[in-house]
């Protein structure tokens, strides 16, 4: 028996209308997807970047690449369920042999990851390096990444904390930017005329000389030739000083990378491109060596994520997959100090002056206690915290992408999604009659107890977030905390989904899941509304 048999044997029967539908649908979205795209990259090939975008394009794409480790790592990357697992282990093949397929083709989506990347990076800050060098650096680093979650699964490596510190480092660097030097303001200019001087503040570093055919190489004095650049709109150059270097975009018809000594030189672009390669190449090696001695625990570790990942996309219901993701969550922790509750709590006290034996304790102790469950919660599931951070400067960095008129629904958006990884006790409180019977308290009372957590959580969010994000006005920052608190608590409010819902055929569009729809749009529907009151406030 060989691979390709074992593959045969593997692949199910599809017809061909089945598969030409599924292929259509497909190309329909990729369609859809790459028009979005293009546009996207377009217009961020044609934003003049301010200083400060290469240092804000860097930590976006070390959050990024620490974000895909962490997913690929829950995942496997590297996993085989009940029907291939069977043939990988008892087939009389090399196990690497079944596997590597699987791998070339992990490694072949982080290269379109990282090909796709910097068209967000770029639509966000512009293009703060050539889009060649962009996509020939993306790519390796996207085989480079899928490679390393490959080599860490084999060899055991629970890297997650490590990861989170990454994306934890990489938003205050976002938040945090260095102090500009080296750069040319926008509105600065470099006047022409021999002896012109730099204004508006920005500083020429390392003594650059502009020579008369517009190339800026080392000299001594800072001293301008002849012609103008004026801030953003130079025609045939710009400068900005990430981490104190000077970056440049074509003069003349040559590109200069960022540097960080504060002068452009003559290297090469494509040095950091072959760089970049030559480490992915090596990781990829060892990743296709190394999956020979993957063992059974690894391969069907993430069979089970990626089935009920796959069953919760089908069913729309995300609930299945956030509840195996807890069980997941509680099986890495093992065991955890149990921690006391308030004295005056959920339990009773003993009474003095009178007959009972025990006295109920008042509804502010009783919040009190189930807040502080939210509180204990939230310390075993540090990751919803770091969501909660992560996302901070997400609307600044929309407004630092020309995208005005959204910020604010974003901001509204972002509150939503921050909020809601707080509310992990309101969701099961909601969805668990059993406990609900259990604590013995009205139904009302334990939402409500459990919507002070996340309650106080959206308004810290939103007052931070309105102090350094444009564009945002207190209103704005207002509306948008109370309206993540609302949606948070109709969606975990929500009945279960009644997959039986009434279905209407329209003709032309063909059966219509009305019901269903109905159902999904609790919640969600309140948050489009409240996004179109904050574009127009």
């Amino acid at each position: 028996m060989s691979v390709p048999e074992i593959r045969r044997r593997l692949r199910t029967p599809l017809p061909w209308r089945f598969a030409v539908a599924r292929w259509y649908s497909r190309s329909v979205v990729f369609g859809i997807c790459a028009a979005v795209a293009y546009g996207w990259v377009l217009a961020g090939l044609s934003k003049a970047p301010q200083p400060g975008s290469g240092w804000t394009a860097f930590w976006l794409s070390v959050a990024g690449a620490a974000v895909v480790v962490k997913v690929a790592l829950a995942f496997g990357p590297v996993f085989a369920g009940a029907d291939r697992l069977f043939w990988v282990l008892s087939a009389p093949v090399s196990r690497g042999a079944v596997l590597r397929p699987r791998v070339a083709g992990l490694l072949g989506a982080g290269a379109v990851v990282g090909v796709v990347w910097p068209a967000v990076v770029f639509g966000v800050v512009g293009a703060v390096v050539p889009p060649f060098v962009a996509v020939v650096v993306g790519a390796g680093v996207g085989v480079a990444v899928v490679a390393l979650a490959v080599v860490a699964q084999r060899v055991r490596v629970r890297g997650q904390g490590w990861l989170s510190g990454v994306v934890g480092l990489a938003v205050v660097a976002l938040l945090l930017p260095p102090r500009r030097g080296g750069a040319l303001e926008p509105g600065g200019a470099l006047e022409s005329g021999a002896g012109g001087v730099l204004e508006s503040g920005g500083v020429l570093e390392s003594g650059g000389v502009l020579e008369p055919g517009g190339a800026l190489e080392p000299g001594a004095g800072g001293v301008l030739g002849r012609g103008v650049v004026r801030g953003s709109e130079a025609p045939a150059g710009w400068w900005e000083g990430a981490l104190g270097g000077v970056a440049g975009r074509p003069v003349g018809e040559a590109w200069w990378p960022a540097g960080s000594s504060g002068v452009v030189t003559g290297q090469p672009v494509w040095v950091p491109g072959l760089v970049v390669w030559l480490v992915a190449i090596c990781l990829a090696a060892v990743a296709a060596f190394s999956v020979a001695r993957l063992q059974r625990s690894d391969l069907a570790a993430g069979a089970a994520l990626a089935g009920v990942a796959r069953v919760s996309v089908s069913w729309i219901d995300l609930a299945l997959l956030g509840a195996i993701l807890a069980e997941r969550r509680a099986r890495l922790l093992g065991r955890v100090r149990s921690s006391r509750l308030a004295a005056t709590g959920l339990r009773g006290t003993a009474s003095r002056h009178s007959g009972s034996a025990f006295r109920r304790p008042g509804t502010g102790a009783q919040v009190l206690a189930l807040a502080w469950t939210d509180a204990l919660r939230l310390r075993r599931t540090p990751n919803a915290a770091l969501v909660w951070v992560a996302l901070l400067p997400a609307p600044a960095l929309v407004a630092l992408g020309g995208e005005t008129g959204a910020v604010a629904a974003v901001h509204l958006v972002a509150a939503f999604l921050a909020t809601d990884r707080l509310a992990a006790g309101l969701r099961f409180v909601c969805r668990s009659p059993a406990m609900r019977r259990a604590l013995g308290l009205p139904d009302r009372r334990l939402r409500l107890a459990h919507l002070v957590f996340p309650a106080a959580g959206a308004v810290v969010w939103c007052a931070a977030t309105a102090v350094f994000t444009p564009h945002v006005s207190a209103l704005n920052a207002a509306i948008s905390a109370v309206g993540a608190v609302a949606v948070v608590y109709r969606i975990a409010t929500r009945p279960p989904i009644d997959y039986g819902a009434a279905i209407v055929d329209f003709g032309l569009f063909g059966p219509t899941p009305l019901g269903l729809l109905a159902q999904l749009g609790r919640g969600p529907v309140l948050l489009a509304v409240l996004g179109l009151v904050q574009t127009a406030v």
